[in-house]
């Protein structure tokens, strides 16, 4: 079971989906940097480029981003005729237990890999000062006043978990329809209802 669990990381990891999925929040993140381009050049201080590539576009497309890698991988497996194999050697259960912890793994490390590089990256060009044009909301909101750190750092964490949720949403919705785009996409309309119906959902802002 741990070797096949390793080949499955790995290929999902070397996948051409997961490095879309990095770009992608790379480019959010740009794509926050001009929305806020005032702000940057006000306040070159703390932890601002962090602060603001978590903003506005980056919550948008979070959901998109985490099933990228693996979410329809059970769909591959079955075209490829990869699944009939494996159920050969293995049993059913052995199988999808590893599905689960390989798409939520990858799913959390496509939005958190970015951001905890980004995080290094700031703390490099600006090491000092803090982000005062920014309030932070959420159960951990009172961190923010204590440390912007040690906030952004849970940010990272809460953005993973959210990531290994959301990509086993996209993969449990692609054992009922077998289509790659709906896999991909179901999480994003569901996450996005919760405007729609003022529901309290888990985000990763």
């Amino acid at each position: 079971m741990k070797s096949n669990l390793f080949l499955q990381f790995k290929r999902g990891l070397l996948s051409k989906n997961f490095l879309i999925s990095i770009l992608l929040s790379l480019f959010c993140f740009v794509l926050n940097w001009y929305s806020w381009r005032i702000n940057l050049l006000m306040h070159k201080e703390g932890l601002i480029l962090f602060y603001i590539a978590f903003t506005d576009f980056l919550p948008l497309m979070a959901p998109v981003i985490v099933t990228l890698p693996f979410a329809a991988s059970f769909i591959e497996d079955k075209e490829k005729f990869f699944l009939r194999n494996v159920l050969i050697r293995e049993s059913r259960l052995y199988y999808f237990i590893q599905k689960y912890i390989t798409t939520g793994l990858l799913g959390g490390l496509a939005v958190a890999l970015p951001l905890f590089l980004l995080l290094v990256l700031n703390l490099v060009i600006y090491p000092k000062g803090s982000v005062n044009f920014f309030s932070a909301v959420g159960p951990f909101s009172a961190v923010f006043k204590y440390s912007q750190l040690a906030y952004a750092v849970i940010l990272i964490i809460n953005s993973y978990i959210f990531g290994f949720i959301y990509a086993n949403i996209g993969l449990t919705i692609s054992f009922f329809i077998q289509n790659k785009v709906a896999a991909i996409i179901s999480p994003f309309l569901l996450y996005s209802a919760r405007f729609l119906f003022y529901l309290s959902a888990f985000r990763p802002l």
